[in-house]
């Protein structure tokens, strides 16, 4: 007998419950309440990382490598593009989009709100820079402050770094760019753009001092 060799389209319970607490935390709240929940919770996350000191650069680069640097265990290998910018070739929370689009076609209702939300000009967006455009789902609003917030616990020769978000792709193939990070990091647009064709996420890391 030959083998059925075609995938179970088996819905995971745990992805959707997760999009649809974040639907109810909408409807419940409003957009701006949910969002400081999950911003709230992705930084509670990012506190209790340990703080790490990397004596180069290149020895950052080779802990992103081996999965060892504490970005690389919260959202998977980012691959260095040049000059300090990143680029994010997979969506941490892109199985469970992909798990429940794929039953549900869609996403829930109130996400395109929330997701307007995350990129209005706030004391959390300058904090972690973070938003401004470069948001393109609300999944963005747990995974862009996390990774700036573990940063905040990286030192590279003793100095602090820092990451900007400069855009975000979303699974629709829709661009997103922060042109107030991209500005203040003094990366080229079409660099952002460019590196985007090929990952879903970008960001810059500065070495402050």
């Amino acid at each position: 007998m030959k083998k059925d060799t075609k995938k179970d389209n088996i819905l995971d319970i745990a992805h959707v419950s997760f999009l649809d607490m974040i639907k109810v935390m909408i409807t419940m709240g409003g957009a701006a309440n949910a969002k400081g929940t999950l911003i709230r919770n992705a930084l509670g996350a990012a506190a209790r990382m340990r703080e790490v000191d990397y004596e180069s650069f290149e020895e950052y680069l080779e802990a992103m490598e081996n999965t060892t640097n504490p970005v690389a265990m919260v959202e998977g290998k980012s691959r260095h593009m040049g000059d300090h910018v990143f680029g994010l070739a997979k969506c941490p929370f892109g199985p469970s989009i992909n798990n429940y689009t794929a039953v549900f076609k869609k996403l829930p209702d109130g996400y395109d709100d929330f997701t307007s939300e995350f990129n209005k000009p706030s004391r959390v967006t300058d904090m972690y820079r973070i938003g401004e455009g470069a948001g393109v789902s609300p999944f963005c609003a747990v995974h862009q402050p996390m990774r700036s917030a573990v940063a905040d616990k990286i030192t590279i020769g003793g100095k602090k770094i820092r990451i900007y978000q400069l855009g975000c792709k979303s699974g629709s193939g829709h661009k997103g760019f922060a042109d107030k990070w991209i500005k203040e990091s003094g990366v080229d647009r079409e660099v952002v753009d460019k590196v985007l064709d090929s990952h879903m996420c970008c960001y810059f890391l500065s070495i402050e001092g």
